[in-house]
């Protein structure tokens, strides 16, 4: 049977957003006070996208596996942040690979990677405003948007497969590491040449 205990020194996690520690903590308000950032479930040290995923993953898994979840807060700071590929596609096309092992025969996640496939396919590009995940609500919209639906796509498929509770929290929780190891192997590749501007 699995503890529903988070390991020592970790804090209880919880779903949702809180007023302040005091209140409870999800896995992004942990990150944010472990990254010395005031208390905040959008710290600025984690990619909006990344900060998607985490949200997500930690309301809908069960709550003994949310309180694993605090294991992969250090990973999480600074991840995505300094690096010169863009973020979201990474996190959307783990999304789709996570919904088509589970539910192959789903027509969103195959749309999606192509779409994905389409903008690489167009070469690099400068980014457009909010587009590296910095600038304020705008670019955290911009991020989060598409993530969440994904997600929600990923979420509706673990129900027609008929996943259990124990199935479901192991999806979930390998999404979030599958997530967080295709940002950090994006960060190890050498940055692409710059675009010239006429």
């Amino acid at each position: 049977m699995t503890s529903t205990r988070p390991p020592d020194g970790l804090p209880v996690l919880d779903a949702g957003a809180h007023r302040d520690a005091e209140a409870g903590s999800c896995l992004m308000e942990y990150v944010s006070v472990l990254a010395g950032e005031r208390f905040t479930d959008r710290p600025r040290c984690t990619h909006p996208a990344l900060a998607a995923v985490a949200w997500q993953v930690n309301d809908a898994v069960s709550s003994a596996a949310r309180q694993q979840l605090g294991t992969r807060a250090v990973a999480l700071i600074g991840l995505g942040r300094d690096i010169d590929v863009e973020v979201r596609p990474i996190v959307l096309e783990t999304i789709a690979r996570a919904g088509l092992a589970i539910d192959p025969g789903n027509r969103f996640f195959p749309r999606l990677q192509r779409r994905l496939a389409r903008r690489a396919d167009a070469g690099p590009r400068r980014p457009g405003r909010g587009e590296d995940g910095r600038g304020g609500r705008m670019a955290t919209l911009l991020h989060v948007g598409p993530v969440n639906h994904a997600c929600a796509h990923l979420l509706v498929a673990a129900r027609v497969a008929d996943l259990d509770t124990e199935a479901r929290d192991r999806m979930l929780v390998a999404l979030l590491d599958d997530t967080i190891a295709a940002v950090r192997a994006a960060e190890r590749r050498p940055a692409p040449e710059p675009v010239a501007v006429p």
